[in-house]
């Protein structure tokens, strides 16, 4: 014990900078861990949708027409409490909320969590990991008819 106090005493900056690191990584794994089963990886979200869970694109209109998940609904984030009631309604089939990169999707997923809409799950990455993984995206807002069965 007297060597570490003595050598943090002989090197204040490389000590600091070891703490400094040891909080950096803490935190970077609780904030992991607070996302755990919040978010789902592309071929995760592949799965829930092929369940039946609603594909939700938080992002602008603008970005949703240049790309987006078959048979997606754009509700942008800054609308998100508008859409509450549809939301509810979906939360049975399960809600799959995406953004360009993940993050904003993760706040969102928490904003319905404190509603209670629990079943929603953000992509993690967002579109840009989906389309990462080659999977498909479609341009416009147009929706696709639903199978007459």
């Amino acid at each position: 014990m007297d060597s570490i106090l003595q050598y943090a005493a002989s090197h204040p900056f490389l000590f600091g900078g070891m703490l400094l690191m040891f909080v950096v990584v803490f935190a970077y794994e609780m904030r992991l861990a607070g996302r755990k089963g919040a978010d789902v990886t592309p071929p995760e979200a592949v799965a829930l949708i092929n369940a039946g869970a609603q594909p939700v694109d938080i992002r602008s209109p603008a970005q949703f027409e240049k790309a987006h998940l078959l048979d997606a609904k754009n509700v942008p984030l800054a609308d998100l409490e508008q859409h509450l009631p549809a939301l509810e309604k979906l939360k049975e089939r399960g809600i799959l909320l995406y953004c360009d990169n993940g993050s904003a999707s993760v706040g969102a997923v928490r904003k319905l969590a404190e509603r209670g809409i629990t079943t929603a799950r953000s992509l993690r990455g967002g579109l840009n990991a989906w389309q990462g993984e080659n999977l498909p995206v479609f341009a416009g807002r147009k929706q696709r008819k639903k199978d007459a069965s």
